[in-house]
């Protein structure tokens, strides 16, 4: 369970450097989705990092930023909306369960979909 946590709090904390770093860039409305999308993430490492030992908890924040993201797809055009509509959609399908015998695989999976996914929205977010 520990190392599911911290995959995925690393999955968030990546995407959450990338976005801020890429944020200063673009025009008004694409800077502003970005920093939404930052603050998305922001939001969400603090939820789940307090939801510690509360798999249910945490499954709510990732729904949550999951939601959030695709809302701030609505607001995007171009390769941003692209790329908030695949985190959104990665967030989304992601529910902790340690006791999935395939949990660690799967989370594997979710981690590399987030990684790409982020990197597309730091580019986008450029």
């Amino acid at each position: 369970m520990n190392m599911l946590r911290s995959t995925l709090a690393v999955a968030a904390a990546s995407a959450l450097m990338a976005l801020s770093s890429a944020c200063g860039g673009g025009g008004g409305d694409k800077s502003a989705v970005c920093q939404e999308a930052t603050k998305a993430f922001t939001d969400y490492s603090s939820k789940a990092g307090a939801s510690a030992g509360n798999l249910e908890a945490v499954n709510t924040a990732t729904g949550e930023l999951a939601s959030t993201l695709k809302t701030l797809a609505g607001k995007a055009d171009g390769d941003l909306k692209t790329a908030l509509t695949g985190m959104g959609d990665s967030w989304a399908a992601f529910k902790l369960d340690v006791s999935d015998p395939a949990a660690a695989t799967k989370m594997t999976e979710f981690a590399t979909k987030a990684s790409q996914a982020t990197q597309e929205l730091a580019v986008a977010c450029s």
